[in-house]
């Protein structure tokens, strides 16, 4: 069975969901290998509970390759490169398999080099960062870090208008016997993913998160048209947030020579244009700063001791970024990923659109 009811909805085995996303990339003329990754990285956002970015995001995605906006016959190529850096350019491919090629570039850099930064210009959007960043753990002795600017989402300190995108970062640190170290998260209070998810499901947003057309605070999703920094207000220190999402930005669009958040290109344009989205990478090879054993010893004893901090009241235990993912993965693998009816409706008609089987 593909899908079975939990007790928080509808839930539909990964595999399943891999499939549908990968007969309809290929619907469109996406070569195999390019929709096996695509459907791995939306797939994969979903079982670390990042609903946000997983499948729910193929209409959007559909949307673009229907527009014609998508290169499919597009290949990564390189601009510059020295022993440690490499500029490159995505042709305006689709966003994941042109992301997970440089990442896979800037590992194999990393490996000769000790660190490698990696740009890419002229791309699309590539899902979730941390899956970028969590390909260096496959590697023993290595970290990743990924980020990308997007469409303009985020609302700068004292603003009204949207300038900068929610310019995720992640990062991936290796540890020994307790799980790796693993961040993910936008730059922005929220992510816009988590304003439909509330439009879907008729609820208000906390406060802080999204602003209206006046730029000001609300927590009705609808009347939601831009986001707040990370940290929210100016007396909540969301200029801080605002910060590292220009400092996102420096290392994407300007160091690979594409343009900055403020035009790239989305579904809403009309007529459709290329995205021209960037992103940069970063791997390291911890072993050209540190003995594996002494770094990984190192971080499982800070992990340890975080864990071992008492916890607040009204709480069982401490977080530590990733926890949350790894617990949703546990769950999702076994027992199956939740989908909101209303995704599932969209789905369907996409399946029908499409001409492809749907399997739940």
């Amino acid at each position: 069975m593909a899908a079975h009811q939990g007790d928080d909805g509808p839930r539909i085995h990964a595999e399943a969901l891999k499939q549908f996303v990968i007969d309809v990339l290929e619907s469109y003329g996406m070569r195999a290998e390019d929709a096996r990754i695509s459907a791995d990285v939306l797939v994969e956002s979903d079982l670390r509970g990042i609903d946000s970015h997983g499948v729910p995001r193929l209409a959007f995605y559909a949307t673009r390759l229907g527009d014609g906006a998508i290169n499919l016959d597009a290949e990564l190529q390189t601009v510059r490169e020295t022993a440690a850096t490499l500029t490159l350019d995505a042709q305006n491919g689709f966003g994941p398999p042109m992301a997970y090629r440089a990442m896979e570039r800037c590992i194999a850099k990393a490996k000769e080099a000790g660190v490698c930064l990696a740009t890419v210009g002229h791309s699309n959007h590539y899902g979730i960062a941390g899956y970028y960043a969590t390909m260096a753990l496959e590697h023993p002795g290595m970290a990743g870090i990924s980020m990308t600017n997007a469409t303009p989402l985020l609302v700068p300190t004292f603003g009204a208008v949207a300038m900068l995108s929610t310019a995720p970062i992640a990062a991936a640190f290796p540890a020994g016997v307790e799980p790796p170290f693993i961040l993910d998260g936008a730059t922005t209070a929220v992510a816009w993913g988590k304003v439909e998810i509330a439009r879907r499901q008729g609820k208000e947003l906390p406060p802080g998160l999204v602003v209206d057309a006046a730029g000001r605070t609300v927590t009705d999703p609808f009347a939601a048209v831009a986001l707040s920094p990370l940290g929210g207000e100016r007396q909540t220190s969301g200029q801080k947030g605002y910060g590292l999402s220009l400092l996102v930005e420096m290392l994407c669009s300007q160091l690979s020579g594409s343009v900055w958040s403020r035009y790239v290109s989305g579904s809403r344009d009309n007529p459709p244009r290329p995205s021209d989205t960037s992103h940069a990478f970063i791997a390291i090879d911890v072993t050209a700063f540190q003995p594996l054993e002494a770094f990984t010893a190192s971080v499982d004893a800070m992990l340890r001791e975080l864990r071992a901090t008492p916890p607040a009241a009204g709480h069982e235990r401490l977080l530590i970024p990733g926890d949350p993912e790894r617990e949703a993965y546990a769950d999702r693998i076994e027992r199956g990923i939740p989908v909101h009816p209303s995704v599932i409706a969209d789905l369907r008609a996409l399946g029908l659109e499409r001409g492809v089987r749907v399997p739940f």
